[in-house]
């Protein structure tokens, strides 16, 4: 920039700034000090004169309109220098949760863990993303016995109760199987199934606790926090309610996964689904197989997972499917189909106490899958039965 444009520059501001005669004297004395030429370093002329012309427009606004530049200038600055307020942390609560993104995918690039000693004290684990928070569920269990997916195969981790987090449409990349961080409250994570995009962890507990969620961003970072209060934990996870004893030897409830079955051949072909309530306080769900000819009958491998919501993902077209209710059941048989053998509906609405609707959400490469909506979170059991084979599902009611 010529010292001749600069000249010339400089006296058009001057000749502008005496045309408004409105100004303060003061302020009217900073502009001309701001515009006079003074010794300085020739580094940087272009930051000099936009000062100048910042100082000549709020000037300007100044004359035009004192009152209210005035009046909103000391705000301004007031709300510059303050700080804004902290938000209030969530509490701690005793049920389970449900959320993220539906249909988004993501990739779980991290997860880490830490003690944090501040009132009330808590352990934190995140679990970092990317590209957003996907869909998931956290489902709290009274044991650390979780089912693996898609192996039905049980595993227990370190501590005596559990959390168990289910994320749709992810995968994950860099992160450890299992880690041991063995703090006040979460003694261990392990990766229990990364299958058809499902991706699912267990957590196990020194005792049950309440827990808090956050979805954070920037980096997108689900945060779970498990509280070391030992009086914050006044609701521990749902527990069995009683039921009427029958003349049957029926399996205790549990408020946890189940799996069972096993492969011994060729897969076996779904006939029937039945659903119906039973006085003695459950809701009941059968579903019934018949062998392919010369094959011995046995009942498939399957696996029966909790979830805290009524959100599925279809196999094997990863569409995002919601259930009628707040809770759900997914139920996986690793052996089966009934592309050819099953004529019932395929989306049953029954409407009983808990069970509010049951769907059918894959059946690809001999994995046959159902969903189940619930209307509350529910404690549940299995029956493997014989002549004809059959899997129950038996879910409890208030």
């Amino acid at each position: 920039m010529s010292d001749k444009f600069e000249k010339n520059l400089r006296d058009h501001l001057h000749h502008e700034a005496e045309e408004i005669r409105e100004f303060p004297r003061q302020l009217r004395g900073r502009i001309r000090e701001g515009i006079t030429p003074r010794a300085r370093p020739r580094m940087a002329p272009q930051l000099a004169l936009a000062g100048a012309l910042v100082l000549v427009a709020f000037a300007v606004l100044v004359a035009r309109n004192p009152q209210v530049i005035i009046k909103d200038v000391p705000s301004a600055i007031k709300q510059i220098l303050q700080p804004s307020p902290t938000p209030t942390p969530q509490p701690f609560t005793c049920a389970e949760r449900s959320g993220g993104t539906s249909g988004l995918a993501a990739q779980l690039t991290a997860i880490r863990t830490a003690h944090h000693a501040e009132t009330p004290g808590f352990d934190r684990i995140v679990f970092d993303f990317s590209d957003g928070i996907p869909s998931y569920d956290l489902t709290r269990q009274v044991t650390s016995t979780f089912v693996k997916d898609a192996s039905g195969q049980p595993v227990t981790l370190d501590g005596s109760a559990g959390i168990k987090l289910v994320f749709r449409n992810a995968s994950v990349q860099g992160v450890a199987d299992d880690q041991k961080p063995r703090l006040t409250a979460v003694r261990e994570i392990a990766q229990l199934g990364n299958f058809e995009g499902v991706l699912s962890y267990g957590v196990g507990l020194s005792s049950s606790q309440c827990v808090r969620v956050l979805e954070l961003t920037g980096p997108s970072r689900l945060v779970v926090d498990v509280t070391t209060s030992a009086s914050a934990s006044t609701s521990p996870a749902p527990t069995p309610l009683p039921t009427t004893p029958s003349a049957t030897d029926l399996t205790p409830f549990a408020c946890q996964d189940l799996a069972g079955g096993s492969s011994n051949g060729p897969a076996m072909r779904l006939t029937q689904v039945r659903v119906a309530h039973q006085a003695a306080g459950y809701d009941r769900i059968v579903f019934e197989f018949a062998a392919p000819a010369g094959v011995t009958p046995y009942l498939p491998t399957y696996t029966v997972s909790r979830q805290a919501s009524a959100k599925f993902v279809k196999d094997p077209s990863g569409q995002d499917v919601t259930l009628r209710g707040s809770s759900g059941l997914r139920i996986a048989l690793h052996g089966a189909s009934g592309a050819d053998s099953y004529t019932g509906s395929r989306d049953i609405t029954p409407g009983l106490p808990v069970l509010q609707e049951l769907e059918q959400l894959g059946d690809f490469e001999a994995v046959l899958s159902w969903g189940a909506g619930l209307g509350r979170p529910s404690c549940i059991r299995t029956l493997e039965l014989s002549n004809p084979t059959r899997l129950v599902v038996d879910i409890q009611t208030p």
